[in-house]
């Protein structure tokens, strides 16, 4: 597992965001991406939007949480490309900046 890998789930995704280093535990922080029609409506910086395939989605950074192992089954891709947007969102939640 790596670092903004994500995984299907339901209509979305789970996006891990935990660091490499933590990789012994037994679960992944994530954040859900939804699919931007079923997702609150996004704030900036706090739920950027990607495409992913033909579809566009919101990481829903504040619904953020630990989901065991394995619960994340599958890679379906990753968003290593975005990590700044990713963290951006990230320290939104925890640091209001």
């Amino acid at each position: 597992m790596a670092q903004f890998d994500f995984y299907p789930f339901e209509d979305g995704y789970l996006l891990d965001v935990q660091s490499a280093l933590m990789d012994r535990l037994n679960t992944r922080m994530i954040v859900p991406l939804l699919p931007i029609g079923r997702a609150p409506k996004p704030a900036e910086r706090l739920n950027p939007v990607f495409t992913i395939g033909a579809a566009r989605y919101v990481m829903v950074t504040q619904f953020m949480g630990a989901v065991p192992v394995a619960e994340l089954k599958e890679k379906a891709g990753s968003l290593a490309h975005e990590h700044f947007v990713i963290k951006s969102a990230i320290d939104m939640v925890f640091d209001g900046v």
